[in-house]
């Protein structure tokens, strides 16, 4: 799988307390599964507040398929491991699955990144139904 010719994604870095309210609660949900003892039920009282608990078994699939561990919840900035997740989700909510994959392929390995995918779209649909759109990571507005 081809991954050169991304472009740098722009969250990378990025202050958290920067980011949109969609792109802060997949974040934080992502910080609070890697920092509990039990990611699952975290993850899922974060989702909560955005009325989207169920989306935290496809985040489990994510970040266990990826091996992709996410910074500590109190991080000020957003790591590359978390801003190449982020911009996956939201390519895949905007249609554009093959950069999705290549955004995972810049942090995982190409069979943990297609088996990621699974979980990659099921969030990006259930963000989407949820009233959660993350703003294309690569288009301007």
């Amino acid at each position: 799988m081809a991954t050169r010719g991304i472009p740098r994604w722009p969250l990378l870095n990025a202050e958290a307390a920067a980011l949109s309210p969609a792109e802060s609660l997949v974040l934080d949900a992502m910080r609070h599964w890697a920092a509990s003892r039990e990611p699952m039920p975290s993850a899922a009282l974060v989702l909560a507040a955005g009325g989207a608990e169920a989306l935290a078994v496809p985040l489990d699939a994510l970040l266990r398929c990826a091996g992709i561990a996410p910074a500590c919840p109190l991080c000020p900035s957003v790591s590359r491991d978390e801003a190449a997740l982020l911009a996956a989700i939201a390519l895949a909510q905007h249609g554009d699955r093959s950069s999705a994959l290549a955004m995972l392929g810049q942090v995982a390995p190409p069979i943990a990144a297609y088996r990621a995918m699974g979980a990659v779209l099921s969030l990006a649909g259930g963000l989407a139904r949820a009233g959660h759109a993350l703003a294309h990571p690569f288009r301007p507005g």
